[in-house]
């Protein structure tokens, strides 16, 4: 018996210290190494099957296995095999990637080689004490090789024992990695990584890779049920994706990939990783701000780009060129696709809008190419029960008015009354159901200046008053409403007080002479200021006064809730709160970014309706002095008007139910 003749070598590399680095430094996820070494079978295969074009495709596969006595995963193929020069070539000289000679001798068949073999098949050592080769060249009256490396810059190259063509690389997992010696982490990496090989990959005696990733073919050859199951095996989703985007470009770069767009929640989900990279078929990444705009990656997919490299970091899709064009292609296709939907199919358009449209909302305010390109396009349901665009609803709501007002509410089920007023006026409302839209609305009022959006409870409008309604003041040169207006306010504010400072003080008194000794007794200073409480004031020195002095006392008064007068058509209502639309967006938006808790609704108009029975029947209450009934009902109408408004928190209705059962209590 011949005594086996064993070759003891140092690699041939650049640094006496790259296993460290390896281990530690040249891919962010160890993951990866199962990857590389499917990745360079697969290769091989390539390979074998351009040199060998008559082969069966049946003995075409990779084999991996985990022995978790012996602590090893396997990785065996049946691809071109290497003989102990090749090793010493493609192994042992790490700086030089086996690929490379190999593309050259078959440049014309290259597109199917992946020719990552280089550095990759060193990051297995990320994971293991020792790694061993056991192959067999495809050449005839080949040796087969056994190479063998703890990790250290030595190895041994020897006789091996493997009788078919192809290689076995065999992992001897290190006590730090065991959970790579699972069967369920195995078939997790291949399916992450190495789902969409073009050989089969079996594991436990099951394929357990679908081969195909659908994108490569084109899409006139892909059936409506073959994407569809196509993105439930790629996702694990039961349900059937709206639709999708076919990526397929080869100029200005090579591009590949398939959008999905799912039944997104109404509720933004910035959840990241849905839109996987491929490089070559073999899985890079799911983090790809780089490439993938933010709003896009709330879709599921994946695109493959072979210019990509495999160790791709983050910083790398950040400032590369051919990266930033990609992304912008992205952004066009999607709207594109988008766009002709809608004027191809408005009704399938339509029925997806409510599962779509936080999407296109949030890109379009991150976004402006694509805001650009969808502002169109943009549609919201309406009282008449259909969808409409911004145009078409200016076209079927004509208006003198710049700009002209496109009304909202904030759903069907809120604001109710005001929707009911607005209806019985003919007066259109759109519905603005996403927490985006206010957003979205300051985005579309900037694009276009001759709209401007106002919910329904932002103002009275004009329509809905009678505008024709005299008032005759009293004696003391005060009106119905002057009266209402001072019920109100007193009730509804804790602290009524107006302030002037120094200087304005000083023209107030020059402008108004007499005021110095009329309002001596009612009035404090503090420090600057100068504080008066006009609501103290009785009537007979408001006469001296004069109206207009007492106005500008009044125009000078803080209040949380402020009253004001309103003929309201529609008899029946006693009162509305009225919140400016752009103090309630800033508010609202202020809201969604920071969670204050703050009461948005806490500073507010109250529009009071004289015409409305409960309403005189205060004022008459106050004439006979009655106040408990009147505080009683103030309060009751002015919570009533919230109650459209906010949610009650479980103190404040059960104040409101109090205050119901008392004003029950007095009829009869």
């Amino acid at each position: 018996m011949t005594e086996k003749k064993v070759n003891l070598g140092k690699l041939s590399i650049h640094t006496e210290n790259i296993f460290p680095i390896i281990k530690k430094w040249l891919y962010s996820e160890h993951d990866i190494f199962l990857r590389e070494l499917i990745s360079n079978a697969i290769d091989a295969m390539s390979k074998r099957k351009i040199v060998n074009p008559e082969i069966d495709e049946k003995e075409l596969k990779v084999e991996v296995k985990v022995n978790k006595k012996k602590r090893t995963i396997q990785i065996s193929d049946s691809g071109i095999g290497m003989n102990a020069t090749e090793v010493k070539k493609y192994i042992n000289q790490i700086a030089f990637s086996g690929a490379e000679d190999f593309i050259e001798k078959f440049k014309d068949k290259q597109s199917s080689i992946i020719g990552h073999f280089g550095l990759g098949f060193y990051s297995s050592f990320m994971v293991a004490e020792k790694v061993t080769i056991d192959t067999l060249s495809y050449k005839a009256n080949s040796t087969p090789a056994f190479w063998e490396c703890e990790g250290e810059t030595d190895y041994t190259l020897t006789e091996g024992k493997r009788k078919t063509v192809g290689t076995t690389v065999t992992v001897h997992v290190n006590k730090e990695n065991d959970h790579y010696l699972e069967d369920h982490k195995i078939k997790e990496l291949i399916e992450k990584y190495s789902n969409f090989m073009p050989f089969p990959i079996e594991f436990n005696k099951e394929i357990v890779n679908q081969k195909e990733a659908l994108w490569l073919r084109k899409p006139k050859d892909v059936t409506e049920e073959e994407y569809k199951e196509f993105y439930k095996n790629l996702f694990h989703d039961w349900q059937d994706p709206l639709f999708w985007i076919h990526l397929n470009v080869d100029f200005p770069f090579n591009l590949k990939g398939i959008l999905y767009f799912p039944k997104i929640k109404n509720q933004i989900e910035m959840n990241t990783g849905k839109v996987k990279l491929f490089c070559n078929n073999v899985f890079v990444a799911d983090d790809l701000k780089g490439i993938i705009p933010e709003f896009l990656l709330l879709l599921k997919g994946g695109i493959d780009i072979p210019d990509i490299p495999l160790n791709v970091s983050r910083s790398f899709l950040q400032q590369d060129q051919q990266v930033s064009k990609i992304s912008q292609f992205i952004i066009k296709k999607v709207a594109d696709s988008l766009k002709d939907i809608f004027k191809e199919d408005r009704k399938k358009y339509e029925g997806f809008w409510e599962d779509i449209n936080q999407f296109i909302k949030y890109g379009m305010l991150t976004d402006e190419k694509f805001s650009d390109a969808m502002r169109e396009n943009v549609i919201f349901k309406t009282t008449q029960g259909d969808y409409v665009t911004i145009q078409e609803y200016r076209d079927r709501n004509k208006s003198d008015a710049k700009p002209q007002k496109i009304f909202y509410a904030a759903s069907e089920d809120t604001q109710v009354t005001y929707l009911n007023m607005m209806k019985e006026q003919g007066i259109e409302v759109i519905f603005s159901t996403s927490v985006l839209d206010n957003h979205l609305f300051q985005n579309l009022e900037m694009k276009n200046n001759e709209v401007t959006f106002v919910r329904i409870d932002s103002e009275i409008n004009d329509l809905l008053v009678d505008k024709d309604k005299k008032e005759v003041a009293d004696a003391n040169n005060r009106t119905v409403s002057d009266k209402i207006i001072e019920i109100f306010n007193k009730l509804l504010n804790d602290k009524i007080e107006a302030g002037f400072y120094k200087d304005d003080y000083a023209k107030f008194i020059k402008k108004y002479p007499d005021t110095i000794s009329t309002l001596s007794p009612y009035i404090r200073i503090q420090e600057d200021y100068t504080y008066i409480k006009p609501y103290d004031i009785p009537m007979t020195v408001r006469t001296k006064l004069g109206v207009e002095a007492y106005k500008e006392i009044l125009d000078k008064t803080y209040m949380d809730v402020k009253t004001e007068i309103k003929y309201l058509k529609v008899k029946e209502i006693p009162a509305m709160i009225v919140f400016n639309e752009f103090m309630r967006r800033f508010q609202e938006m202020n809201f969604l970014e920071s969670r204050n808790d703050s009461d948005m609704l806490k500073n507010h108009t109250l529009a009071v309706n004289p015409d409305n029975e409960t309403i005189k029947k205060i004022v008459d209450l106050y004439d006979k002095g009655d106040m408990e009934k009147v505080d009683l009902l103030v309060n009751y109408i002015h919570e009533l008007a919230l109650l459209e408004q906010k949610r009650f928190s479980g103190k404040e209705l059960q104040s409101f139910i109090a205050k119901a059962n008392k004003v029950l209590g007095m009829i009869g």
